[in-house]
């Protein structure tokens, strides 16, 4: 990574603080998928689950009261005696008009489908659009980002996801019985990464031919749709619906950053089709156990077995809360068959009220392995760690900073997704299949913040630092066939700076 990368790197971050895959495989492999219950933030009206309390999420600082006055890093600074009382200007950024404020207003959130018959009968029909840019200062000829996916398109606007769902959710209130359901369709350049075999696309190289879009970009994804009984402690969940492990999740409105990370695009499924039960053993205990039919699977074509996933999530007295999860069965590898894998990620949350109650910490680390995956039938292994860090000013400002190491120890699983426009075999719509192969270890530093126009508005600036080391099936790169996985196949590094915009309706 050269220092003028670096330099342009530190000035947009000095900017940001002065201002305010599918998960996939190597080349002839599904796309494996997620939205868990450990994301970053769910808003109580497009929460995947009401029921699930994102254990992470930064505390919320308590409003002060009337006629009372928040820490002010300023001498003799008065207070103002409206409701949502704080430092006058005589306090300087903790000023009422300042974005710093721990006091600001976000307002009420407004809904396109806000109406008392909805309402009446606990049904629930909301969404949200994300959009995006991205730059890249390599200016990449083939304008991918290397391995990253969904913000995937270097120095171009993305309408990453146009998203919709309907819901009815159930609650016993731990006696009896109840009946919900729930759809959700997205529309955007992020369809690409959220298909199932089956379903969205054709055959066993699901990605390659498309069913529902041509587009080299654009397209339709059926996320989720399932119903649900509730039973007491129990909620069953019949149908297709996203995968319940790792951190990151498929709705990017509920995730920090609008940039994924290596973990989740290549390491984890998103979507699985099959039974799934929770059972809440107590308030802070929840059981998962269910049967799919593979990661990102729909028919039997692709994959036509079985497979289990299971978890298990508490949350403790300090705030701290630990998410556990597993998933096994025989899916498809290399050589056009299907063999065992293995996959297991936890993800531990803590405040630092030690140190600060604005500040939360995050670490999650995943491992996983196939038997007999390569063209050499070779076993494979990917892990890594996640760790985040947290720094919730107000309601409408956070910062975050991730940190990432990710192993794909034989290279099987970063690199080549997505096929070529039917008919048009030079418009890729995801990274060329030469590359791939990457037999190393990726590493990513991401810095960006959340800021919240108002409670349905909410920027996400940031910048990205990414470099790979290890072997790359062609090191050099050739013309025509370069095969580095960054700048076009020729660089084993690059820095992203990009934004998305999100709006709730």
């Amino acid at each position: 990574m050269n220092l003028s990368k670096l330099a342009l790197a530190g000035a947009i971050a000095g900017l940001l603080s002065a201002a305010t895959a599918s998960a996939q495989t190597g080349p002839g492999q599904p796309t494996p998928a997620t939205v868990q219950e450990t994301a970053f933030e769910y808003n109580s009206y497009y929460a995947a689950d009401d029921a699930k309390a994102p254990a992470e999420k930064p505390a919320e600082a308590a409003p002060a009261a009337a006629g009372t006055c928040t820490t002010c890093n300023a001498a003799g600074g008065t207070c103002n005696t409206c409701a949502n009382a704080c430092c006058d200007d005589g306090c300087g950024l903790l000023s009422p008009g300042s974005i710093f404020n721990p006091c600001c207003n976000l307002g009420e959130q407004w809904k396109i489908f806000d109406c008392p018959c909805l309402k009446c009968n606990n049904i629930n029909i909301a969404g949200y659009m994300a959009q995006s840019y991205t730059w890249n200062p390599s200016n990449p000829v083939d304008r991918f980002n290397g391995p990253v996916t969904w913000t995937d398109r270097a120095n171009e606007y993305q309408l990453n996801q146009l998203y919709l769902y309907a819901e009815k959710t159930t609650n016993t209130g731990g006696c009896g019985v109840d009946f919900g359901y729930r759809g959700d369709i997205m529309f955007g350049t992020d369809y690409r990464f959220n298909t199932e075999g089956g379903l969205e696309t054709r055959g066993p190289v699901e990605f390659q031919n498309p069913r529902v879009s041509t587009q080299r970009f654009y397209g339709t994804a059926f996320t989720q749709f399932y119903g649900e009984v509730a039973i007491d402690d129990w909620k069953i969940k019949v149908g297709h619906w996203y995968a319940p492990v790792g951190y990151e999740v498929v709705m990017t409105n509920a995730n920090f950053f609008p940039s994924l990370p290596m973990t989740f695009q290549y390491g984890e499924p998103f979507t699985m089709t099959g039974v799934v039960g929770t059972y809440q053993y107590n308030a802070d205990t929840t059981i998962v156990a269910g049967i799919n039919h593979g990661w990102d699977n729909f028919d039997n074509q692709a994959n036509p077995h079985a497979g289990f996933i299971g978890g298990y999530n508490e949350k403790f007295s300090d705030g701290s809360s630990i998410a556990l999860a597993n998933t096994v069965g025989n899916e498809p590898n290399a050589t056009g068959s299907t063999s065992f894998r293995y996959l297991q990620t936890n993800v531990y949350s803590r405040p630092l009220k030690q140190i600060s109650d604005k500040l939360t910490y995050v670490a999650q680390s995943d491992f996983g392995t196939q038997d007999n995956a390569t063209l050499q039938n070779k076993n494979a292994k990917w892990y890594g760690l996640n760790q985040y860090l947290f720094y919730k000013v107000s309601d409408c400002l956070t910062y975050g900073i991730r940190a990432e190491w990710f192993r794909d120890q034989d290279g099987f699983r970063v690199g080549g997704f997505l096929g070529s426009v039917p008919g048009q075999p030079q418009s890729t719509r995801g990274l060329s299949g030469d590359r791939a192969g990457y037999a190393g270890s990726f590493y990513e530093i991401t810095a960006g913040a959340n800021y919240k126009f108002s409670a349905n508005t909410t920027i996400r600036p940031y910048v990205r630092f990414d470099w790979f080391s290890g072997t790359s099936a062609n090191p050099n790169g050739v013309a025509g066939n370069p095969e580095r996985p960054y700048d076009g196949g020729f660089g084993n590094s690059q820095t992203l700076l990009g934004f998305d915009l999100i709006t709730l309706y």
